[in-house]
């Protein structure tokens, strides 16, 4: 299929399209299938279906994964197992639009996170950009009223959308610890294998019995795009546009997941965009924007970190 494909650009935006797919999925999904299998089952099975084309490199650069597998448990940990079981868990409680929304303050994070662990010094520019976006979180969040913040009545799933966007950025941080002679797909696939060993005795002990709904057509359904679209093919695709365009350029397009979030919850879920959600969206961009003017350092890292969503 890649070999195929001729234009990154459309690679790339195809990625950034299944992966918002993913908050759609999981979203229909709340309720029927809980997070943790959810994300069990979606790592298994995207393994699975990546194992023909990942399995060479693997075992090329096999000595590379056990000389840092520290690096690759600790970002299986953080970036799959914990960031997209609490995604799952957060979508049982928030809609798809606002977690979508909120995602879009996961370079801001990363920013401030990598200041504060001393990789880099902020500049005036780039703490007036953080402050905006922050803001324009606080208005997703509250879904732009004071009194709901002041009465206690911040929804659950975006607090919990909020420690997904903390736990990944730390990620985000960790994979500027790679070496070079680790390429970036096959320590993906290690971190990915890694995370569902860690998710499987957890996933025996807590999980609760699989439901019944799951051999229903639309769970199956919704589980097979999320793991084959939404994290193989996704993963191929992203793949290919990072490896023509660089990570710089490529970066660009995890900004077109809002986008096309908003419009597959309208599409599919029936979630119209509130003036709240639209007016944060806005205030998180504009504080990216003016992070990134004059192609400031976010933008590899942002799509450095964008490879499992």
């Amino acid at each position: 299929m890649l070999t195929t494909l001729r234009s990154p650009a459309v690679a790339l935006a195809g990625a950034a399209l299944f992966w918002s797919g993913n908050f759609i999925a999981g979203r229909a999904l709340a309720g029927q299938v809980d997070p943790l299998t959810l994300n069990f089952l979606r790592w298994l099975l995207a393994l699975l279906l990546l194992a023909p084309f990942v399995w060479r490199g693997t075992v090329t650069h096999w000595p590379a994964l056990v000389r840092e597998w520290r690096l690759i448990v600790a970002l299986g940990a953080t970036g799959i197992a914990s960031f997209h079981t609490l995604t799952y868990l957060a979508l049982q409680s928030t809609t798809a639009t606002n977690a979508l929304l909120m995602l879009s303050l996961a370079p801001i994070a990363i920013m401030v996170g990598a200041a504060l662990a001393g990789m880099e010094r902020l500049t005036g520019r780039q703490m007036a950009g953080a402050l905006i976006s922050i803001f324009g979180a606080g208005v997703l969040i509250t879904r732009g009223r004071l009194d709901n913040l002041l009465a206690l009545g911040v929804n659950d799933g975006d607090l919990l959308m909020l420690l997904g966007i903390v736990i990944w950025a730390a990620y985000s941080l960790l994979l500027r610890r790679r070496p070079a002679d680790l390429p970036g797909p096959v320590a993906m696939t290690g971190s990915a294998a890694a995370a569902v060993l860690l998710m499987l005795p957890l996933w025996l002990v807590v999980a609760p019995p699989l439901p019944a709904a799951l051999v229903s057509a639309p769970v199956l359904l919704s589980l097979g795009y999320i793991a084959l679209f939404a994290s193989a093919i996704a993963f191929l695709l992203w793949s290919y546009g990072v490896a023509r365009l660089g990570p710089g350029r490529a970066g660009q397009f995890v900004h077109l997941m809002p986008v096309f979030g908003a419009g597959l919850a309208f599409a599919v879920l029936g979630e119209v965009p509130t003036p709240a959600q639209l007016v944060g969206a806005l205030l998180v961009l504009s504080g990216i924007a003016v992070v990134e003017y004059r192609g400031r350092r976010v933008v590899p890292l942002t799509a450095a970190a964008a490879l499992p969503k």
